[in-house]
């Protein structure tokens, strides 16, 4: 499940003189899911227009319909290069049983979580990006019962305008694609 952050009424930062980042983040959502398409994996967008979706209601989308993995987008924090999350919960040591903590759903996969996150940043750097791996608190990524990681792309990763930049967008999605089907092989094909 690919999940371009914001949306609707929630315009998300602002990218740039006419960007936002509710657009941004779909345009590559949108990329992100041909390039797992091309590799054989089956993607679906949590969003394909611009509506407004709660972070409960994302978490519940990706839970009802039992997601191999839920990739959040971001964009436009301050800085250089992307930043990749998984939640910062401790792992789950034990079964709670068919009804799990919503807060704390993520225990059982966050391993997993994590582990896609140790593949994923190798195939980004080999593009040329600069990777920071960090866990967070983020929500809805400590909601989802699967593993769920966020991928934010920082404002200044390139020389232009993030509006102007369809080749990063590519090269992004490239990337995270790649990431994702060498973790999926690595885990017997379970993402």
């Amino acid at each position: 499940m690919i999940d371009p952050a914001h949306g609707g009424d929630d315009k998300g930062a602002t990218l740039g003189a006419k960007l936002l980042e509710k657009d941004f983040t779909l345009a590559l959502a949108r990329e992100l899911k041909k390039e797992l398409q091309a590799r054989g994996i089956p993607a679906h967008l949590l969003r394909d227009t611009d509506v407004s979706l709660s972070l409960e209601r994302r978490a519940e989308i990706t839970n009802e319909t039992h997601a191999g993995l839920y990739v959040v987008l971001h964009a436009g924090a301050p800085g250089t290069g992307i930043r990749l999350y998984a939640s910062a919960l401790t792992p789950a040591t034990a079964s709670v049983g068919r009804f799990l903590p919503w807060e704390s759903a993520q225990a059982a996969s966050v391993e997993r979580s994590r582990a896609l996150l140790r593949s994923m940043a190798p195939a980004l750097r080999k593009k040329g990006f600069s990777v920071a791996v960090l866990p967070s608190p983020l929500r809805p990524l400590n909601n989802v019962t699967g593993p769920a990681i966020a991928a934010e792309v920082a404002t200044a990763t390139g020389a232009q305008p993030l509006q102007h930049r369809a080749k990063l967008r590519e090269a992004l999605a490239s990337a995270i694609a790649e990431g994702i089907a060498q973790a999926r092989g690595q885990q017997g094909g379970r993402l």
